[in-house]
């Protein structure tokens, strides 16, 4: 920039903009290129000053960020490029990032359960399992896009698990769960708390009868009293024991002994005669 009679021009001891100290005799920064000009003094005396103070003038900047960037070379280029356009350019990957989530979540069709299968802790091996829901799938599935097979593993004991035991009851709530596979025990606390029905409340008495009776599992309801006592129900099969099929499925037989059983409120009860079929064939 120019200088003319009269003005006087003062200097940033360092770079305003990327700290570099200001060598003597020059007029701008020697990293990034930017003017170190602060201000141009005009002290002409014959210079009228309605208010007799000095005026001050902005400079503008000789080059534009573009261009300084141009000519800049290895360390220098790459330093300017982290300090002025790394955080910039972050900030917009992760805002297109959102958008596309957003936008991808708005646009994917939703899917709705046709069958909803509560697991407390999953009996089956990773491969099995995805097995079993590749067949259930072929079984009830007829629009992929729209429709699935939920195997909920997200619970760890609906007796010790507090957290299992209240999205459990939310999602039962909720009329969502259609079936249960759970060891005896977890079986036992489900039937005492009503939500499990007698299997032969649940598939066709033809099916029933066609299941060997060493499968099926036979519980009596007990209902706690406020005295502490216990009030006891009549003793039916409630589940249906799937070791059998575990050991088919996934090669080996399992150390607890789970169980199958049927949720009185299930939205999906036309679905069960066809599973039951499926696992005791």
């Amino acid at each position: 920039m120019k200088i003319a009679l009269g003005e006087k021009v003062n200097y940033y001891a360092e770079c305003p903009y990327c700290g570099t100290k200001r060598k003597e005799g020059t007029d701008s920064c020697s990293k990034c290129g930017k003017s170190l000009i602060q201000t141009v003094e005009k002290v002409n005396d014959e210079a009228e000053e309605d208010d007799g103070e000095v005026s001050l003038y902005k400079v503008r900047e000789e080059k534009s960020a573009s261009e300084n960037f141009k000519n800049l070379k290895g360390k220098a280029k790459f330093s300017y490029f982290k300090d002025y356009y790394l955080g910039k350019v972050i900030v917009a990957v992760l805002i297109l990032a959102l958008l596309g989530s957003l936008v991808y979540t708005f646009l994917k069709p939703k899917q709705e359960p046709v069958l909803y299968i509560a697991m407390i802790v999953s009996p089956f091996m990773p491969e099995a399992q995805e097995q079993f829901k590749a067949d259930l799938t072929d079984m009830f599935v007829k629009d992929e896009d729209h429709e699935n097979i939920m195997l909920d593993t997200n619970y760890s004991s609906l007796v010790a698990d507090y957290n299992s035991m209240m999205s459990y009851t939310m999602h039962m709530s909720a009329g969502e769960i259609d079936m249960l596979i759970c060891t005896k025990d977890e079986l036992k606390y489900q039937v005492n708390n009503g939500v499990v029905i007698p299997v032969k409340e649940a598939i066709s008495k033809e099916i029933y009868d066609s299941i060997d009776d060493s499968l099926k599992y036979k519980v009596t309801p007990a209902k706690l009293l406020d005295n502490g006592d216990a009030e006891y129900g009549e003793e039916d099969i409630y589940g249906l024991n799937l070791e059998k099929f575990l050991e088919k499925i996934n090669g080996f037989e399992t150390s607890n002994k789970y169980v199958v059983a049927f949720i009185g409120i299930a939205p999906h009860k036309d679905k069960f005669d066809e599973v039951a079929k499926y696992l005791f064939e």
